[in-house]
């Protein structure tokens, strides 16, 4: 699957920000703009280095679109952190996560710190919250992609309280 133009941008940008040493960063893309997609092949790009990735998620259903769309796009197929399934002893190298489910100190004690190589938040702007910020503190050593069409909260938290820079902003008047 082809990236469009601005598509390109975003995740060349994003892979930029990482490779200049900074840990975090934010990708804002309007809806129906291609979030997903561009998180996909970010994380082919880092699983083709021998990274694993996590994608964190608050809801099911963007775990399952984001496991799909990740085969559909890549051909990599996802272990799932939710529930009774756990990632640990699958083989392969992306990993889609509830942070309901990873938040809770008996599953996450039971990850190394260094589990994961990258993490991308969909939803990003869910990321100030206690149970993410759990979540995100535990696996310290990890590049982490904040993905969102919303970076403006509404309890006016601003996102620059955890990420380091904005990668990529694509607005939809362009």
């Amino acid at each position: 699957m082809d990236l469009r133009p601005y598509q390109e941008e975003a995740r060349r940008a994003v892979q930029r920000r990482w490779d200049q040493g900074e840990r975090s960063t934010l990708l804002v893309l309007p809806t129906g703009c291609g979030k997903t997609i561009v998180f996909c092949k970010i994380a082919q790009d880092r699983v083709g280095q021998g990274q694993r990735g996590l994608i964190l998620a608050h809801r099911g259903e963007l775990l399952t679109q984001a496991a799909e769309k990740l085969l559909q796009a890549t051909g990599l197929r996802c272990a799932v952190e939710k529930a009774e399934e756990s990632c640990l002893g699958a083989w392969e190298r992306m990993v889609v996560g509830s942070v309901q489910s990873l938040q809770r100190p008996r599953r996450l004690e039971q990850f190394p710190r260094s589990f994961f190589d990258f993490i991308i938040v969909d939803e990003a702007h869910h990321c100030l919250s206690p149970g993410y910020q759990r979540v995100l503190a535990h696996f310290d050593r990890a590049k982490v992609l904040g993905v969102t069409a919303t970076p403006d909260r509404g309890d006016k938290r601003d996102l620059g309280q955890f990420f380091q820079s904005l990668a990529y902003e694509y607005t939809l008047p362009q």
